[in-house]
């Protein structure tokens, strides 16, 4: 009998420690998984998936090897019509002018080249465009030397120094672009994760999830952002590629004058309530509402603005994205597809209702491709809008360009004259140009 208790003294003494250890791994357990559905920790990992999903899209980009150091020429073909404003201009003159944009536009000779030489931190790009015989511009652009020169004929004879540039400060033998992109995302992310406030952030529940709320007044906003680039200049090599793109990046501060009227920001988070996986995004702004979510493996981006609701439905299979689109009754109001391979992106995108039709296509190519030697590119841009019958707008603008590993500039800069010299004249003469070209386009 003492042998029988002492037995079961001893198994009740490891169904208590049992029961404790289990205790600690559930109160663990549970600590670990409040941790892991926190809104900071909500926020913070959404940031994060957000920084990725960028990243990886600048990587889909085709490798050609000449990404930063090219010499690309070609030339853009438009051509447009407009039966909607030619009929108007028939009955009253004051659609001419736009009638005539369009013709004289798909009359035009539009004659491009782009050179960069990385190693020698100059770049240059001309852009030349005739209407007939008649040109309308002829302009350069020249970075040399950490100087920036232009050049628009019929202004000067030579170019014109127009002082310091950046734009080579951010690149050097070591980093490309897409490198230097990807580093900027990659910090500002880190500083997004760092300086969202916990009283920014809230937490609420429906029947369905869990919602953690990020909530940014105008005020907020100033200070994220002000956070957010003094991070930037705090680290020597995001400052030194943001001051390639803006050279008075390191004086630069968001004021709540530069962002007024943009009303508090809401952003949620939507979770599943046993599990802290996001399923579902929202951004509130002030008259619109944009929702991404994952229903059944498919992906759905809603936007609500004011009384009316659209719908995307977005389907992938393997190289092709086939995306409906759908109002608050799910009636179809059109389809956007887009496939893509190493060498093609193409994109159709159609929309329409009783009365009016749009058609939009979108079409690249990469031919004759030799990595880091040359490559041959093909765009074609169509359009097409109709409404009760009438065409508003048909045309294309197709892009064509071959690129190649000359980094040869041969212009001449030794009798450039400083834009400070510049004769008021001339100055008037720089500020009128484009505004003759469209003023000759629509006669």
């Amino acid at each position: 009998m003492e042998k029988e208790v002492k037995k079961h003294g001893k198994k009740g003494k490891k169904l208590v420690i049992i029961f404790i250890i289990l205790g600690l791994i559930l109160l663990l357990g549970g600590g670990v998984l409040n941790y892991f559905s926190s809104p900071k920790y909500v926020t913070q990992k959404a940031i994060k998936n957000l920084e990725e999903r960028v990243s990886g899209l600048l990587d889909e980009k085709t490798e050609t090897g000449l990404e930063e150091n090219f010499k690309t020429t070609g030339q853009l073909d438009i051509n447009i019509k407009s039966d909607y404003f030619q009929g108007l201009a028939s009955l009253d003159q004051s659609y001419a002018m736009i009638s005539n944009f369009f013709n004289n536009l798909s009359n035009t000779q539009n004659n491009f080249t782009i050179v960069q030489d990385k190693e020698n931190k100059r770049r240059m790009i001309s852009y030349d465009a005739k209407l007939g015989e008649e040109t309308l511009i002829n302009m350069k652009s020249l970075i040399e030397d950490a100087t920036e020169y232009y050049y628009i004929e019929g202004v000067t004879s030579s170019y014109v120094n127009d002082g310091n540039n950046n734009y080579f400060e951010s690149l050097n033998s070591t980093t490309t672009t897409n490198e230097n992109i990807k580093y900027i995302i990659e910090k500002v992310s880190q500083s997004l994760q760092q300086h969202i406030d916990d009283s920014y952030l809230s937490t609420s529940y429906n029947s369905t999830y869990k919602i953690v709320t990020l909530t940014l007044t105008e005020d907020n906003l100033v200070t994220l952002i002000n956070n957010v680039l003094e991070d930037l200049k705090q680290d020597s090599k995001a400052q030194q590629i943001m001051t390639g793109y803006n050279e008075n990046f390191s004086s630069i501060k968001v004021s709540k004058e530069d962002i007024e009227g943009i009303g508090t920001v809401k952003l949620n988070f939507y979770l599943e309530k046993i599990l802290p996986n996001v399923v579902k995004y929202s951004l509130e702004l002030q008259e619109s509402t944009y929702t991404y979510s994952i229903e059944n493996n498919q992906k759905v981006v809603e936007i609500k603005n004011n009384d009316t609701t659209t719908r995307f439905n977005i389907m992938n299979n393997n190289e092709k994205t086939e995306i409906t689109i759908t109002d608050d009754t799910n009636t179809s109001l059109g389809n956007i597809s887009i496939s893509k391979t190493n060498t093609n992106y193409n994109i159709l995108f159609h929309v329409a209702d009783e009365e009016s039709s749009m058609d939009i296509g979108y079409n690249s190519q990469l031919t004759n491709l030799e990595k880091g030697t040359s490559y041959d590119q093909n765009t074609t841009f169509t359009i097409n809008l109709t409404s009760q019958g009438t065409t508003l707008i048909d045309g294309t603008i197709t892009y064509n360009a071959t690129t190649t590993n000359d980094t040869t500039i041969e212009e001449d800069t030794s009798n450039s004259v400083l834009a400070s010299s510049l004769t008021e004249e001339q100055e008037v003469l720089i500020s009128q140009k484009l505004t003759m070209m469209f003023t000759r386009l629509m006669s």
